[in-house]
């Protein structure tokens, strides 16, 4: 990385104003009002999902977005609370605080400050790539269980009862059942007018702003009847009004150290969704698409709620699609967000004082419900068994461990397999088929064999994890077949694509161990990267360079004027290859050939 290249990651994304005029604009004010009437109930809800107060949803909701859209690449994406990242940050959290307590939100706080320099860094480096290591059955568990999770917190929500804050379901069932007779009817018919409000506008038109509206007409409902003094339904309260404190959260470093780990989970589930969403609607729309860029903007989005009593942030996909639908033709329409998010802070707030919790968790619950898809995990195993068993085992796990402990290890669990596979690589023997005259695995299709020559083929790269088991594997398959007439073993690399100095080293020692066995050793399709590992390990030293072939076809010109013809013709059932029938018929010499 050189200075400049720095400096460019953090280019403004302007492009787009180039030939801005009116209708452009209007595109743009008719998105960013609509994408304002879903985030500030939604900005609310997932505050109280990450054990924030509600008006810290604001908070995270005011500059972030338009920052993330500033400095990354795609206009598209909405950047703010969601679900995922809102419980995430709950369960990395709950060990060291109560939420919404000063503590808590102090170090929510902070933890965005983390999240949002680890972003950054990560896009200064041009480090987008990590986030391919993180396998797609544990994002398909997680997301799941994420959404189960979520989904139970809620219940309490919207029964009329505070539930113990935890993100492993047993504890959160046991808990909910116990507190079962605390049920509030008038509670849950809050929460039913809420979720037929928010369906029904679903139904009527894709856009319309359903939470909004439910969140109006509830919180209405709440104040004309006095639902909260009257009836015990529990209402969001007291509401400041203003501007978030700007300034850095207290850092007590050890706390600082513990919240590594979950800083690290929060950034990599929060950045596969932003990347994905991106790059969806970027690519559809054929606009340009910078992964780095993004990460530049999220870590940016993430620095920025941290430094206004927010919390981690990351790219919504309702809001997203909001944008996408209506055809947000530049950054503006998320400047017009952010400014009715600061009207609502400076004028409306306050308003919000008797709305009742229980709109707030039916809002999540509509949201969430439909993530959880176990079908997902049975057709991931239908395809692969271990994708499967991935998945299911990230799913399960959240009964039992908090949430982002469950995605850390589904995600060493699918690394592990991965790794556990290429230590015990597919290695095939081939040879000639007579009708095709192609080389194909000789134990699949039941071909014949030379006795003499056993072509041997790794089917993947050798590195230190693998190189002992496919040194003895060969020179194993060699043992089998030395007493039955074999004289060369010929090592097809063409799918070793990769040798590390463990594996070079590793595969000299197999070498010189085939030829202490008597037998001769030749190699072939040698790509331009391997070659020279391996000389440098002394692979001439041990095989001479007439023994080194760029193909078998060439090999075999070479290799069958030195095996043992009368061997061919006298005691070989096979007919392998063309010339095996002119050993068989006597028109070639018939003695044993010196190497």
């Amino acid at each position: 990385m050189t200075p400049k290249s720095i400096v460019q990651s953090f280019s403004l994304n302007l492009g787009y104003l180039k030939g801005y005029n009116r209708e452009k604009f209007t595109k743009d004010l008719i998105a960013g009002l609509t994408v304002a009437a879903v985030l500030i109930p939604q900005a609310k809800a997932y505050a109280l999902l990450a054990g924030m107060p509600p008006i810290n949803g604001l908070y995270a909701s005011l500059l972030a977005p338009l920052v993330a859209v500033l400095f990354g690449s795609s206009k598209f994406l909405g950047t703010g609370p969601v679900a995922m990242v809102s419980i995430l940050v709950t369960s990395t959290l709950l060990p060291f605080a109560k939420p919404r307590t000063p503590e808590w939100i102090g170090l929510a706080s902070l933890l965005a400050l983390m999240v949002g320099i680890t972003i950054l860094l990560m896009g200064i480096f041009r480090f987008a790539f990590i986030l391919d290591l993180i396998s797609h059955s544990v994002i398909v568990g997680f997301i799941s269980a994420g959404a189960l999770v979520i989904s139970a917190n809620q219940l309490g929500g919207v029964l009329g009862f505070s539930t113990t804050k935890s993100t492993q379901i047993f504890s959160l069932l046991a808990d909910i059942a116990q507190k079962l007779y605390l049920t509030n009817p008038y509670t849950v018919m809050v929460s039913i007018l809420a979720f037929v409000i928010i369906y029904v506008s679903s139904k009527i038109h894709p856009l319309a702003p359903g939470a909004l509206i439910a969140v109006v007409i509830t919180t209405l409902i709440s104040y004309l009847l006095d639902l909260n003094r009257k009836y015990g339904v529990p209402i969001v309260g007291d509401v400041p009004a203003g501007l978030p404190p700007i300034g850095l959260p207290p850092i007590d470093l050890q706390v600082l150290s513990a919240l590594w780990g979950g800083a690290i989970v929060v950034s990599a589930i929060g950045l596969l969704e932003a990347l994905a969403i991106a790059k969806k609607f970027s690519v559809e729309k054929g606009d340009r698409w910078d992964p780095n860029k993004e990460l530049i903007g999220q870590g940016l989005a993430n620095l920025t709620a941290g430094l206004m009593q927010g919390f981690p942030i990351s790219g919504s996909f309702s809001r997203s699609a909001l944008y996408y639908r209506l055809e947000t033709a530049s950054p503006i329409a998320h400047a017009v967000v952010s400014l009715v998010i600061l009207k609502t802070l400076l004028i409306f707030a306050p308003l919000f004082y008797y709305l009742p919790k229980a709109t707030l968790s039916v809002i999540i619950l509509t949201a969430v419900v439909p993530l959880v898809k176990p079908q997902e995990i049975w057709r991931l195993y239908r395809i692969n068994p271990i994708d499967g068993v991935v998945a299911g085992l990230t799913f399960l796990s959240v009964f039992i461990m908090d949430l982002w402990q469950a995605i850390l290890m589904g995600a060493i669990l699918a690394f592990g397999s991965f790794v556990y596979k290429t230590m015990y690589p597919r290695i095939v023997v081939i040879t000639r088929n007579p009708k095709t005259q192609t080389f194909e695995n000789a134990e699949a299709e039941g071909l014949a064999e030379c006795p003499q020559i056993l072509y041997i083929r790794p089917q993947m790269p050798i590195y230190f994890g693998n190189a002992e088991y496919v040194s003895n594997y060969i020179v194993e398959k060699a043992q089998e077949r030395k007493d039955k007439g074999l004289k060369f073993v010929f090592i097809d690399l063409e799918a070793s694509n990769y040798m590390d100095a463990v594996g070079a080293e590793n595969f000299i020692r197999m070498l010189k161990r085939l030829q202490a066995m008597g037998l001769s050793t030749a190699i072939g399709n040698v790509n331009r990267v391997v070659m020279p590992v391996l000389e440098r390990a002394g692979l001439k030293e041990v095989v001479p360079e007439g023994m080194i072939f760029g193909s078998k076809g060439q090999s075999l010109s070479v290799l069958l004027e030195k095996i043992d013809h009368l061997f061919c013709a006298k005691k070989c059932p096979h007919v392998v290859f063309r010339e095996c029938l002119e050993f068989k018929s006597g028109e070639k010499v018939v003695s044993p050939q010196e190497d």
